[in-house]
């Protein structure tokens, strides 16, 4: 397993305020990947059965909030995947893990090329922009190490 615990400490002990969505079972994120039609790579899986989601406010990273996957609230992969699948074409093979005011869309790519690398997708041109990390480990990484 990641070694998520020894992160979202740090994060906690910064100046960030956090929120975390809580820890998430192997059922729900069974259940997750069954709504979505995809499988989440396991560094992800990880961390929403360590936190479930969460983070620095106003930034928080999509999960699956109190250990209910069918939850399609905003802040949930769930809804931030379906909803960027109907409003902006979204390709079926990404996981989106975070979405603000419908101008930044990171997501995973859960495809068989993809690798699990995390990208920004771009909503206006509905396609892929750019690699933002390998994967969702050395993504959350980066994402403490800026807020600490």
């Amino acid at each position: 397993m990641h070694k998520y615990q020894d992160l979202i400490t740090k994060l906690d002990n910064s100046d960030e305020e956090t929120f975390w969505l809580g820890p998430a079972t192997a059922e729900q994120i069974k259940k997750l990947e069954n709504i979505l039609g995809i499988k989440l790579p396991e560094d992800f899986v990880d961390f929403l059965s360590v936190c479930g989601g969460g983070g620095a406010a106003d930034s928080e990273i999509c999960g699956i909030e109190n250990n209910d996957a069918t939850l399609d609230n905003g802040g949930t992969v769930n809804y931030s995947t379906m909803y960027c699948r109907s409003e902006f074409e979204l390709p079926s093979h990404f996981a989106v893990i975070y979405l603000k005011d419908d101008e930044a869309c990171w997501a995973i790519d859960c495809g068989p090329t993809g690798n699990g690398q995390v990208i920004s997708y771009d909503p206006f041109k509905r396609k892929p922009s750019k690699k933002i990390a390998e994967n969702f480990y050395s993504f959350f990484e980066e994402y403490v190490e800026l807020r600490t």
